[in-house]
């Protein structure tokens, strides 16, 4: 029988890393790093220019391949995967960073361009079921500056500003576009009770059948057309 492809998505400093970890041992799944992560050596996330940033997430998103092809195999050898972040992070956190005014909307449109590419081939998609992390701006707080390595203190408010931008994607719009692929997960207790918490969450969506490549075309065609609307709606703080 296949196995499911999970994500797990959520803020800068949410807790996604954390609870990969333990409900994979928990449970028995695999968990999948996120693509910065497997890299060896890890790449720098900060840039000074939109060139740097350009090479860096096309690096990064040049690795999605190979974790999307990974999980893909076990999941065919009947595995549950739970990966930290899906596919299409470096697309999603360089369109956050057009509507913040942090990146010309030319890098972003470069990279749409390749993750369609990249879908259409078959090198690239997206999970089964994404379950979105929500936590409160004081929370992320707490958790980076307990992990200052993993979460500079310089980086945070271009983080949280994009944080913004991924939040909006994941709970109101991606929902609309593949409906019954995302839930929420309210990420307050402690990362065991939590895991419990998502195992339930997994139970109760059931079996989710893979995504076509028509409905991965769909999900960056959304995030093509949405980013510029999303230019006035990224304000305030993220309760």
């Amino acid at each position: 029988m296949r196995g499911r492809l999970v994500a797990l998505e959520g803020g800068s400093a949410s807790g996604k890393s954390t609870l990969v970890r333990v409900a994979a041992r928990r449970y028995g799944w695999r968990p999948l790093p996120e693509a910065v992560d497997r890299l060896d050596p890890s790449p720098s996330i900060e840039f000074d220019s939109s060139l740097e940033l350009l090479r860096l997430e096309e690096t990064l998103l040049a690795e999605e391949t190979h974790r999307y092809r990974e999980a893909r195999r076990l999941c065919e050898q009947g595995e549950t995967v739970l990966a930290d972040t899906g596919f299409l992070g470096p697309v999603t956190y360089t369109l956050g960073l057009v509507t913040i005014g942090g990146s010309p909307a030319s890098v972003g449109r470069t990279l749409v361009r390749s993750a369609r590419s990249l879908v259409r081939r078959g090198a690239l998609g997206v999970p089964d079921l994404t379950v979105y992390l929500h936590t409160t701006a004081r929370e992320r707080a707490a958790r980076a500056r307990r992990d200052a390595e993993r979460h500079p203190r310089r980086l945070r408010a271009r983080h949280e500003a994009v944080g913004r931008f991924e939040r909006m994607l994941f709970e109101e719009v991606l929902p609309q576009v593949l409906p019954g692929r995302f839930f929420q997960l309210r990420a307050r207790s402690a990362p065991v009770s939590l895991a419990r918490h998502l195992e339930a969450v997994l139970s109760r969506a059931g079996t989710a059948r893979r995504p076509s490549r028509a409905e991965a075309l769909a999900v960056v065609s959304t995030l093509e057309g949405w980013t510029g609307k999303a230019r006035r709606s990224v304000v305030g703080p993220n309760r």
